[in-house]
């Protein structure tokens, strides 16, 4: 090694043109101008034809590739061939999604001309509690309507979430078209907390059929978080 010699660091990346030479030391100034100090046995003195073959350009004398590269390439295909057939599987599921909740639509539509007159078995009323029609029932002044799905079908077969949701909102439709002339009429829809889906539903149907109608979170004594209550107004 002589001053002047380009070198490659062997124990570190990068390398460059040997300056100074002082025992077994030197100092190499790399592309952008610094000088770093090396032991000259951590230094390999290159060509410009080796500079070629590392960066690519001389196929005709490099070197076949290593097992460890060869391994490396085979996994990175491995690794996209499955990247590919999981994004096949999920779009499968998202299908069998779709067809699923066709079925339950087309069974529920199927199901649906003989549901949609069954009136449910009003439940037996206490004797403070008067019961008015299957879903209504009058406790002092205010007229209960219990929303929940179980107390409004005999049987929710055939019926996903949906189904169920339109079917209460039908039941609070027409109990606010029944007493929409009866003015300070209290009604509370029980429609219980879960994850508010239902109240929610009733609070917009409010908002815009029913601007002027008064409403609230029912006594939390009686109905906790699960109920709200109405006051019919002009």
């Amino acid at each position: 090694m002589k001053i002047g010699d380009k070198v490659r660091f062997l124990d570190s990346v990068g390398g460059g043109i040997v300056t100074k030479i002082s025992g077994d030391k030197c100092m190499v100034e790399d592309e952008d101008g610094f000088e770093i100090p090396s032991l000259i046995t951590q230094c390999v003195v290159v060509t410009d034809e080796d500079d070629a073959r590392a960066a690519g350009h001389a196929a005709v004398h490099q070197a076949p590739p290593s097992q460890s590269a060869i391994e490396r390439v085979r996994l990175v295909n491995e690794a996209d061939a499955l990247r590919e057939e999981n994004g096949r599987l999920k779009e499968r599921i998202h299908e069998l999604e779709e067809e699923n909740q066709n079925l339950k639509l087309a069974l529920l539509k199927a199901q649906w001309p003989e549901n949609k007159d069954r009136k449910p078995s009003a439940k037996k009323a206490s004797d403070e509690v008067k019961t008015f029609s299957a879903y209504e029932r009058l406790r002092g002044d205010v007229i209960e309507v219990d929303l929940h799905i179980n107390e409004l079908v005999d049987s929710t077969v055939g019926m996903d979430n949906a189904a169920m949701l339109r079917h209460q909102m039908d039941v609070f439709r027409q109990t606010m078209q029944n007493y929409r002339h009866r003015l300070g009429q209290k009604i509370v829809f029980i429609h219980g907390k879960g994850e508010g889906v239902l109240r929610k539903a009733i609070i917009d149907e409010l908002k815009l059929r029913y601007p002027h109608c008064e409403w609230q979170d029912a006594s939390f004594q009686q109905y906790g978080f699960g109920a709200t209550q109405v006051t019919i107004r002009k």
